[in-house]
């Protein structure tokens, strides 16, 4: 990238823990096991801080001009979390998201799998992606993590 040049993105962060709510802390067990859930869940290295996010980019030679979480207003009366679809609701829409819906979902693999319909190890992704989107929930909910830390840095070096 030239000097000057503009780098914006998203990175997936463990959250600091906050003004008493939420914050990963890595002595906590549980707020370990999410984190490596979802990490293992969508093939993802360790999830860094925002920190250590900032930290990268300026010794990749980036000066960062703004950054933060865009969902901090998640628990705002106007804002819809980015992990309610995979909450699931007891809807025609979103039911298969639900415990139920998951639940019907990974027979229906399981059985697809055992005809031979679909390939040898469905059911094992299928087992995969319904853990992942429990840990991705969890870690929402609890403001352990975001999938949407923000960060705009231009090239200095």
């Amino acid at each position: 990238m030239k000097e000057g040049g503009l780098f914006a993105g998203y990175e997936w962060c463990v959250l600091p823990v906050a003004s008493g709510f939420g914050g990963y802390d890595k002595n906590n067990s549980e707020h370990v096991r999410v984190k490596e859930g979802i990490e293992v869940g969508n093939g993802l290295p360790t999830l860094a801080t925002p920190l250590e996010v900032v930290a990268a980019l300026e010794k990749a030679g980036f000066k960062v001009l703004e950054h933060y979480d865009a969902n901090e207003n998640q628990n705002s009366k106007f804002e819809i979390p980015w992990f309610h679809t995979l909450e699931g609701r007891y809807t025609m829409k979103e039911f298969r998201m639900t415990t139920i819906g998951r639940n019907l979902t990974h027979v229906m693999v399981n059985v697809l799998e055992f005809l031979r319909i679909a390939p040898k190890g469905s059911a094992r992704v299928s087992a995969l992606l319904n853990a992942t989107a429990l840990d991705l929930v969890e870690g929402g909910q609890q403001r352990l993590f975001t999938p949407s830390y923000y960060f705009l840095a231009q090239k200095v070096k």
